[in-house]
């Protein structure tokens, strides 16, 4: 079985730079004292190795001078996280355990140095996680930015409907436990075997406002695709089809100028590279495209028109004419026999 090398992805340090900036923490600075070269991680769905990223939380941590670092970054990345993929998948599951678990299974997507848990034992389950390596040692802020995490992220699934059983720390008592009061609002240990929070099952139960299971699906063959792209092998044109993936889906520019710019590249240079891998960047923006309209013709509620504007097309008539030439059917062919 192949292995890979740890990693986060280029999200969750951008979430942790901008976090950073809003503390007073200049970005140059931190790749300068980090020697940390900032280009390779411009464009989003880059990873960055797990080592890199805990040299930086590293230094931000002795530079905020912030003992309750981890949390306050932890309420702060929801903030962000939940506009990502994977969140909005988590949105559209009947209730909150099908969320927990997708978000579990998927977790790669974010980072792969901790595996997410969930353990029911009778009327309570725990939420907790796995180091992916035995070198790795959770600290204390580190910890705290996960369960932070957790509980925001069951505040906003159940519009704030759930309490606490426990929170429980591996790491001893602080010296102040305010915030630690005010992120949780429940009984608090510390010194214990594990980093977890603990919650009736009947939470698990609530239902998910306005969920979607047809979108639901669409979107978790999305997050399967992308998650795909993680692990594959780093070709210019993964790399491009990486960027183009995220650009579409939102809206944002993705001609081959710009993706260029966000590779460090000028765009002779990338053309050069993916004539070489025997590709060219419309031949990467068609395969992307047409992925992204198959899945939403099958999956997602959405007109014609509406995927035809966010595949960037200048109007429906030219999605149509792309489409046929992709597949050999107009779209409202396709929909009509994936019904």
């Amino acid at each position: 079985m192949k292995t890979y090398p740890l990693t986060a992805s280029a999200d969750l340090l951008h979430i942790l730079l901008r976090y950073a900036s809003q503390i007073g923490i200049d970005e140059q600075n931190i790749f300068s004292e980090c020697a940390v070269d900032l280009s390779a991680y411009k464009f989003n769905e880059a990873r960055i190795p797990i080592h890199t990223f805990h040299l930086i939380w590293t230094f931000l941590i002795n530079r905020a001078d912030d003992p309750d670092f981890g949390l306050h970054f932890g309420e702060h990345a929801h903030k962000l996280l939940s506009r990502h993929l994977l969140f909005a998948m988590m949105m559209n599951c009947d209730n909150v355990e099908q969320a927990i678990r997708k978000n579990f299974q998927y977790h790669n997507l974010i980072m792969d140095s901790i595996r997410p848990v969930i353990k029911v034992e009778g009327t309570l389950a725990c939420l907790s996680w796995e180091m992916s390596h035995p070198s790795l040692l959770p600290e204390r802020h580190f910890s705290e930015s996960i369960l932070a995490l957790f509980v925001a992220m069951l505040r906003s699934l159940t519009d704030n409907q759930f309490r606490l059983e426990a929170v429980r720390f591996a790491h001893p008592h602080p010296e102040n436990t305010a915030a630690h009061e005010r992120i949780f609002q429940a009984p608090l240990a510390f010194d214990h075997p594990c980093n977890e929070i603990v919650l009736s099952t009947s939470y698990l139960k609530i239902p998910i406002l306005l969920a979607n299971s047809n979108i639901l699906e669409g979107l978790e063959q999305l997050v399967q695709k992308a998650l795909q792209r993680v692990y594959a092998l780093n070709s210019w044109s993964e790399k491009v089809a990486q960027i183009l993936f995220k650009a579409l889906l939102k809206e944002k520019n993705s001609n081959i100028e710009t993706i260029a710019r966000q590779l460090a590249l000028t765009t002779r240079n990338l053309q050069l590279k993916l004539k070489a891998e025997n590709t060219s960047f419309r031949k990467i923006l068609d395969g992307v495209r047409k992925e992204i309209a198959v899945s939403y013709l099958k999956e997602v509620n959405a007109s014609i028109c509406e995927i035809a504007l966010l595949l960037n097309f200048a109007d429906q008539s030219a999605f149509q004419h792309a489409f046929k030439r992709w597949t050999g059917k107009t779209p409202g062919e396709y929909r009509k026999n994936a019904d």
